[in-house]
């Protein structure tokens, strides 16, 4: 059979062009794929011959649509035939007499009778071995029993028996068979040949004008080819004629695709259009989806409150267990913990996502700094969920609740819990520590120091009762993962942070407490002086007068134990005079301030009024230790800020102004930071001076590779 116009076409997107041109015959040069059939005219100028049997047979019938079907066949084998204008004129008195036989063989292909059709084709041929059926009807029986078994292979995975099929009967490969087409354009797919599904899809866009089978060609590109292979076809969409296209459809699917992608990743943002687009989506329908995607991408984009709102309209929607999740994380982004612990309590049981957030939400809850009052109930449902779940976590958030209500046995049975469940975790075997040291079981005590002091320094400090306060420490460092952000109330999260490798210009920084506590030695001296070795001796400071209490807790800093200086002073503040509170308030803000705490030393200083002299110094204090925190974990901003309100108060020594131009460098603010290295430079700082104003040079102009 001569293969021309689409069929060609496709056939050429499968078997390729040497292929087609050894069918078509020598000389034969067919377009490429996704290009117009070629219309050239027949050399005489006259119809070309086309077998109108089954065009004839089926008008005959009155069956329309098999007749359409036939003149969409004809026309795309047969570019230049011209179907009768009048199709009565393939039936009546003009059409010559039907023969029994053979109308009888295409009553029963009308039928879809296939396997009857070849048994009489059978039959009339034994019986009369000149007979021959009609040409356009074994064509039309080969289509058949091609496109069942194109089918059938589709449906049972057979993809290269699918290309297989579709390059024997090429006259498959057009707009009448538009699943077909779809199901060729899948084999190339499955056959790692995204380029062929591409091209198919493009022939059916560029030839077929059906707007449903043009828009499900889309639908099923989206599943099968790369975004941006999808937005290319995009190009097809008819906006005028008869029939026009709607793809936008399509085009919010790829923005729903696109945001949902940015709201998994914090780092990624997504374009105004498809943020309205999805915005769109959720007016429009009343689907839990689009709206849960932006909820997502406004939690990892720091808009919490929003994300909040869409949460709820997803739980509204019958979001379920996803929606429940992102309400409880935006809760607890929002610092709203009570209320977070309360809805993730409610929703614990119904995904084991739900079940983290819940532990998580509660962890975070017990953690906070003071820490909250909670009723009994809340405290015991916390405790089941901890204990069913083996939250290792947990139990030592609960180990520092207790610890921080005076629950000091809880605290160690909670500890020890946490402890046997997960028996590297050095913040509870720290928080063991302090509370059998707080209880004066020194067994115990020294048991958790023996199988943890060459792990974690600052038990080994708990026993040897080292002074490190008044040591020369290097500023950007990574923050140890062994030190919670503070024992009082500490921040579980802290616990468990793995440490973070960052190389950092090295700049030596002078402790921010020496001068403090070079003003308070006498303090100290006197009360050591007084009490001797008594103070070492663990004891519980309440009962003690004003006075007694404050001489204790100068006692307890002298020999670096600034925690149980913390108590010692808190019962000088409740029994003591103005003075006494006002000097135990200020002991108070330097013990914290020794362990980093800037938080509970700034709550602290609050306590009772201080002089401006105290002010300024424990400002100064809180604030260059805000500022090293910030530069540890290269927030670079907070860091350059923390600087600036400590500037308004004190003059900026030279190390520190070194953390201001390594900020400024850090953040690709050269200008700044060459400024303030050279201004260091001047005062004699010129060795760690030069390092920063050599590595400016170097990202103004870097040298060539």
């Amino acid at each position: 059979m001569r293969l021309v116009g689409s069929a060609i076409t496709i056939a050429v997107l499968i078997l390729g062009f040497a292929a087609i041109a050894q069918q078509t015959g020598p000389g034969s040069s067919e377009p490429p794929a996704g290009s117009p059939p070629s219309e050239a005219p027949p050399a005489n100028g006259s119809q070309p011959q086309v077998d109108e049997s089954a065009l004839r047979y089926f008008a005959s019938q009155g069956d329309t649509r098999r007749v359409n079907a036939e003149i969409a066949r004809l026309r795309a084998l047969y570019p230049n035939w011209t179907p009768p204008s009048d199709l009565s004129q393939l039936s009546g008195a003009a059409a010559a007499p039907p023969d029994p036989i053979v109308e009888r063989l295409w009553n029963l292909y009308r039928e879809d009778r296939i396997a009857e059709v070849r048994a009489a084709i059978a039959e009339r041929q034994g019986s009369d071995p000149n007979w021959k059926p009609p040409e356009e009807l074994v064509t039309a029986l080969e289509t058949v029993e091609a496109r069942r078994r194109l089918l059938n292979a589709s449906d049972t995975g057979q993809w290269r028996t699918v290309l297989s099929v579709a390059t024997e009967s090429p006259n498959l490969l057009t707009c009448t068979n538009v699943d077909v087409l779809w199901r060729v354009a899948e084999a190339f797919a499955r056959t790692d040949q995204p380029g062929r599904t591409r091209d198919v899809y493009t022939y059916l866009l560029t030839n077929c004008s059906n707007p449903a089978e043009r828009l499900a060609t889309l639908q099923k590109a989206l599943t099968l080819l790369p975004e941006q292979q999808v937005a290319d076809l995009l190009q097809f969409e008819r906006r005028t004629g008869e029939a026009p296209d709607d793809f936008s459809s399509i085009r919010d699917e790829l923005a729903r695709r696109r945001v949902e992608r940015a709201s998994l990743d914090g780092k990624v943002t997504a374009s105004a259009e498809d943020l309205a687009a999805v915005e769109r989506l959720i007016r429009n329908t009343n689907e839990a989806g689009p709206v849960l995607i932006l909820g997502w991408y406004n939690y990892h984009h720091g808009n919490p409150a929003r994300a909040l709102e869409l949460f709820k309209t997803a739980l509204d929607r019958n979001g379920g267990a996803k929606a429940a999740e992102g309400y409880a994380m935006s809760l607890r982004a929002l610092e709203r913990l009570k209320d977070a612990e309360a809805f993730a309590y409610e929703w614990r049981e119904r995904a084991p996502e739900n079940m983290k957030i819940y532990l998580d939400v509660a962890t975070a809850l017990l953690s906070q700094d003071p820490p909250p009052r909670l009723e009994s109930p809340v405290v015991a449902r916390i405790v089941t969920a901890v204990t069913a779940q083996r939250f290792s976590d947990g139990a030592q958030a609960l180990g520092w609740y207790s610890y921080n209500t005076q629950q000091i046995r809880t605290a160690r049975d909670w500890f020890r819990t946490a402890l046997n469940w997960k028996p590297e975790d050095e913040p509870s075997a720290y928080g063991l520590a302090l509370s059998a040291q707080r209880l004066n079981e020194r067994a115990a005590f020294n048991a958790v120091v023996a199988q943890w002091r060459g792990r974690s320094q600052r038990i080994a400090d708990l026993a040897d009762r080292t002074n490190p306060a008044l040591r020369r420490q290097s500023a950007p460092v990574p923050p140890r993962a062994d030190m919670p952000a503070g024992e009082t109330a500490p921040s579980v999260a802290a616990g468990y942070a793995a440490p973070r490798q960052v190389t950092v210009e090295r700049v030596e920084v002078e402790q921010p407490l020496v001068r403090s506590e070079e003003g308070i030695r006498r303090r100290q001296t006197e009360a050591r002086s007084v009490l001797g070795r008594s103070c070492a001796i663990t004891r519980n400071p309440n009962g003690l007068s004003g006075d007694a209490a404050l001489t204790r807790g100068w006692c307890l800093m002298e020999i670096n134990r600034p925690l149980e200086a913390v108590f010692a002073f808190d019962q000088a503040i409740a029994a003591g005079s103005s003075r006494t509170r006002e000097e135990a308030a200020y002991g108070k803000s330097l013990a914290y301030l020794r362990k980093n705490l800037t938080s509970q030393a700034a709550t602290a200083a609050a306590e009772a009024p201080q002089t401006r002299e105290r002010r300024v110094e424990l400002g100064a204090s809180i604030l260059t230790q805000r500022a090293l925190a910030a530069y540890r974990d290269e927030r670079f901003v907070e860091t350059l800020i923390a600087l600036s309100e400590r500037a308004r108060l004190v003059p900026e020594q030279n190390d520190l102004l070194l953390i201001r131009g390594w900020s400024y460098f850090r953040l690709g603010r050269y200008d700044d930071a060459e400024k303030v290295f050279r201004a260091v430079q001047q005062t004699g700082y010129s060795e760690e001076a030069s390092v920063g104003l050599n590595a400016v040079r170097e990202a103004k102009d870097p040298v060539p590779q």
